[in-house]
């Protein structure tokens, strides 16, 4: 089993959207359980009216999340983590991960914050990790492109997949569908965009084990 986390240092990252399209594209093929450690339990209310085909479990206790590697019956296992660079609960889930997954729009803002997260939080651990460009405005592609030059410049590294900002993230979280649920308009480009997230992950994490 593997261990994958999606954190971040502040709110509005776009956490919730990611680790519910990475749970419901990868319980196509696999075994998923989400740990749903953020108090407002969107992640949790999401799944459970869209009748999600993977687990999810809402838990914050730091002792019994220090636990995770116990768990079994499952080829894969996300934390959407709470955010704040002082969270022990984000600190105790990216040090039992296997690889962490950090979700940013691309503001200026968002950006510095992401490599205050990177600095403090993740690369300390030294754990694989990679950084996920969200919320992209699909006609300003390039200044994406020129985010994803520049963080790996650092050496940071960057998914080459984006998620684009649609109206379809937010409508359907709305209505309790997962993004491969709802039939409105951008759903299936949405999905698209989480499904090659999803195979650079694999390319990265390799077998993700038994259940």
């Amino acid at each position: 089993m593997k261990i994958i986390s999606v954190a971040a240092g502040k709110g509005g990252s776009c956490k919730t959207t990611t680790a519910l399209g990475l749970a419901t594209v990868l319980s196509e093929r696999y075994k998923v359980l989400v740990i749903d450690s953020d108090p407002q339990g969107s992640l949790s209310w999401v799944a459970d009216k869209a009748g999600a085909a993977f687990d999810v479990a809402q838990e914050s206790d730091q002792k019994i999340l220090s636990k995770l590697r116990k768990v079994g019956g499952y080829h894969v296992l996300i934390c959407d983590t709470p955010p704040g660079l002082d969270s022990k609960i984000l600190a105790t889930t990216v040090e039992l991960s296997d690889y962490s997954i950090l979700p940013s729009p691309t503001s200026p803002l968002d950006i510095r914050e992401l490599t205050r997260t990177i600095n403090q939080a993740i690369a300390p651990i030294g754990k694989p990790y990679r950084v996920l460009l969200s919320r992209v405005d699909s006609r300003r592609i390039n200044e994406a492109m020129d985010i994803q030059s520049h963080l790996m410049s650092k050496e940071i590294p960057v998914f080459n997949a984006v998620v684009r900002a649609r109206v379809a993230h937010e409508r359907a979280i709305v209505e309790g569908k997962l993004i491969t649920q709802y039939r409105g308009a951008g759903a299936k480009e949405a999905s698209d965009d989480f499904r090659r997230v999803v195979d650079e992950l694999l390319r990265d994490v390799g077998s993700l084990g038994d259940a």
